[in-house]
C-alpha cells in the first residue's frame, strides 16, 4: 500500500464530525496533533484555534466520542481504525499516553496488514520506546513497512543496513533506499544522504554530492535545509563556500517562516564567521527576528549586547520589549 493509496478519510470524517463546533481548543489541537493522512480540516482547526482565546486549558471535550467510535470500527477489524486507535495511544491523545495499549493495537492492526503499524511498532523496538530494545526486531519490521510503501521506512531500512544495526551490513542496498526513499517523498533521505557523503564514513566522502542532496532537498521547499545550506556556504564549513547563495538561502528560509535562520544570519555577522564581523548588522538580523517572533533572537541580541556592555541587562533598551 504507497503512502498515495493510504485512505485516512473515514477517520477523518469521524473526528471532524464530533469536534467541528466544539468551544473547545483541546479538541482542535488534538485534531492536528493527531493527523489523519490527507486530513481535510487542518487548515480551518488552525483557523479556529487563532479565533479562541489563549486560555491555558486545553482539556478536549467532544475527541472522546471520535475515539469511541474509532474503536468500534476497529472492533470490526477494519486496519486503519485499528492503526489509529495504536497512534491515538502512543500520542497521548485526549488522554494519557499508554506505550503497553498502543503496542497491542499496533500489533492487531499488523495481522489486519496496516503498513504503518510495522513502520512504528519498528521504531518502537528500534528505540527501546515502549519495548525491550531489539534492532534485529526493528529490522524485520520497518522491513515490511517499506514494502508496504512507507518512505520513512525504507529510510530507517537504509540507515540500518549502512550500520549493520539488526541486519547485515550493505552500504549499497543502503544508499538505494535512502535514494528510493527521496523518491518516494520522505524528503529528509535526503539530508541523511548528505551527511553520509560529508562524513565518509560508509562510503568515500563526496563534497561534491553531499551538497547536491542538501540543494535537492531545498528545491523540494525544505526550509530548514535552506538554512542549514545556507549557513554552510556562508561559513565554509562543509568544503565549500559561497557568500551570496548562502545568505539568499537564509533570508529565503526566513521570508517562509523558519525562525532560526534570523538567530544564525545574525550569529554570523556577530562572530565573522564567512562575513565581515559587524554588530550592526547582527543586531538587525536578531531585531528583524524579534519582530517575527523569535524569543531566540531576544535572548540572543541580549548575550551580544551584554558582552559589549558588561552588566548590561536590557532594560533600559527600548528596542528589547
Amino acid at each position: 500500500m504507497p503512502m498515495s493509496q493510504i485512505d485516512d478519510s473515514e477517520i477523518d470524517k469521524i473526528i471532524w464530525e464530533e469536534i467541528h463546533d466544539s468551544p473547545s481548543r483541546g479538541d482542535f489541537v488534538c485534531y492536528i496533533v493527531h493527523a489523519p493522512a490527507g486530513a481535510k480540516h487542518q487548515e480551518e482547526a488552525h483557523i479556529r484555534l487563532g479565533k479562541m482565546d489563549d486560555a491555558p486549558d486545553k482539556t478536549p471535550v467532544h475527541y472522546f466520542r471520535a475515539i469511541d467510535r474509532i474503536r468500534e470500527l476497529a472492533g470490526q477489524g477494519n486496519a486503519t481504525a485499528l492503526f489509529h486507535m495504536g497512534k491515538i495511544h502512543a500520542l497521548g491523545i485526549a488522554g494519557r499516553q499508554d506505550l503497553p495499549s498502543a503496542v497491542s493495537w499496533y500489533e492487531k492492526a499488523m495481522k489486519a496488514g496496516e503498513p504503518r503499524a510495522f513502520s512504528n511498532l519498528g521504531w518502537f523496538y528500534q528505540s527501546g520506546y515502549g519495548v525491550r530494545k531489539d534492532g534485529k526486531k526493528a529490522f524485520e519490521l520497518l522491513s515490511r513497512g517499506a514494502d508496504g510503501g512507507i518512505p520513512s521506512a525504507r529510510a530507517a531500512v537504509g540507515m540500518m543496513l549502512l550500520s549493520g544495526e539488526g541486519c547485515a551490513a550493505n552500504a549499497e542496498k543502503g544508499m538505494q533506499m535512502l535514494e528510493d526513499a527521496f523518491t518516494q517523498g520522505y524528503v529528509n533521505a535526503g539530508n541523511h544522504l548528505a551527511d553520509i557523503y560529508f562524513a565518509g564514513k560508509y562510503v568515500p566522502r563526496d563534497i561534491e554530492r553531499g551538497h547536491a542532496w542538501l540543494f535537492k532537498v531545498v528545491d523540494q521547499g525544505d526550509d530548514r535545509t535552506a538554512a542549514i545550506l545556507g549557513h554552510f556556504l556562508v561559513a565554509g564549513t562543509h568544503g565549500k563556500t559561497d557568500i551570496e547563495k548562502g545568505l539568499a538561502l537564509l533570508q529565503t528560509a526566513m521570508e517562509r517562516g523558519f525562525m532560526p535562520a534570523y538567530v544564525w544570519m545574525g550569529a554570523l555577522y556577530k562572530n565573522g564567521s564567512g562575513v565581515k564581523r559587524d554588530w550592526d548588522k547582527a543586531r538587525y538580523w536578531y531585531e528583524k527576528g524579534m519582530a517575527a517572533g523569535s524569543k531566540e533572537c531576544e535572548e540572543a541580541l541580549i548575550r551580544m549586547l551584554s558582552e559589549n556592555n558588561p552588566g548590561w541587562t536590557g532594560q533600559d533598551d527600548q528596542s528589547i520589549h
